[in-house]
């Protein structure tokens, strides 16, 4: 069962050997086959009873094990294949984009320490699993910023990521659909797919046209959403209370969103992941990334395809080592 209906061979004019190995298969047999040798001139009732059976007979022979080796000589060189050569660097580089959202409601305290800090604490934990990859970050509230281009480099991105605080934001609101505009111009200059991710503990479902836009337009980049929050919801640390004016329900921020997210994940044939206590998460998060990144790399039609004969020529070799038994040459005939 080969993996999809893409297997073929990149070179087929080399299984012209094939029948060429059996029609010698079929010629040697005959050359050394007494039976054979003999059915046309002995009636088939006697060359039986004439014929002398050896303990050997049913024994592999030399001219059985050369057909096998050109038939799988022919199907290595044939060159056997269907997936697209992937790089390494397009396997490990695979560009992401963080959106976190920056809102009072993100300083809630029902994750400890808080909504937002648990945000960092994932995105952390995500950049040291990337080293290397290209990463952006988009802060977003009522206005959506892009606060640092695509790097690979870890440590800038860790110090951008520690001052990320709803007090950067201009206008307050939550209005994440103001992120895809900037991801669409950043992944413009990107040679490969690559992957959206939001940071957030809701999206509410009127932005769902918004998103359905963005993925019908780029079907080549792949949206996720990370849930921060509890189902109870709970107060919000005061520091960050002190950019906008207090209400009587300033200080407390409503439940995660999960309808939203999924309704949203769904319209986008997205995924939502939820924050784990250990790497589970991030494991998660990265075959993602990773997945998408392959498969788009594999619908390309301009890259070579990926050679997958080598691994007959060990059952080639395995094969040539009969060649080292004692007598094995001498056994040419039945």
């Amino acid at each position: 069962m080969w993996p999809d209906s893409d297997f073929h061979f990149i070179r087929p004019i080399w299984l012209v050997f094939v029948p060429y190995a059996i029609w010698l298969h079929l010629r040697l047999r005959r050359a050394y086959s007494a039976a054979l040798q003999w059915q046309g001139a002995i009636a088939p009732a006697l060359l039986s009873h004439l014929m002398v059976s050896g303990r050997g007979n049913g024994q592999l022979r030399p001219y059985q094990l050369m057909t096998a080796l050109l038939v799988l000589l022919s199907v290595v060189v044939a060159g056997p294949t269907w997936a697209r050569q992937i790089t390494p660097f397009t396997e490990d580089h695979a560009p992401l984009i963080i959106a976190i959202e920056l809102t009072p409601s993100m300083l809630c305290v029902d994750q400890q320490p808080t909504r937002l800090d648990r945000a960092r604490q994932k995105v952390h934990d995500l950049l040291e699993r990337r080293r290397g990859a290209r990463t952006a970050v988009i802060g977003y509230a009522g206005t959506a910023h892009l606060l640092l281009p695509f790097t690979d480099d870890t440590e800038l991105l860790e110090i951008y990521l520690q001052a990320l605080h709803p007090d950067l934001m201009p206008i307050p609101g939550d209005e994440p659909e103001r992120v895809l505009d900037l991801a669409e111009t950043l992944f413009a200059r990107e040679p490969v797919s690559g992957t959206l991710l939001f940071m957030t503990d809701g999206i509410d479902t009127s932005a769902g046209a918004r998103f359905e836009r963005f993925a019908a337009n780029h079907d080549d980049t792949q949206l996720l959403f990370m849930g921060f929050g509890t189902d109870e919801g709970g107060p919000i640390r005061q520091e960050g209370a002190d950019v906008f004016p207090p209400s009587d329900e300033a200080g407390i921020a409503p439940p995660l969103n999960r309808t939203g997210l999924r309704e949203i994940a769904s319209a986008v044939s997205g995924s939502v992941l939820t924050p784990t206590l250990d790497d589970r998460d991030i494991g998660s998060l990265l075959r993602r990334i990773r997945r998408h990144l392959v498969d788009a790399i594999e619908s390309d039609v301009v890259l070579a395809w990926k050679d997958q004969g080598y691994p007959l020529v060990w059952a080639i070799a395995a094969c040539m080592l009969v060649w080292f038994r004692r007598g094995w040459t001498v056994q040419w005939r039945l």
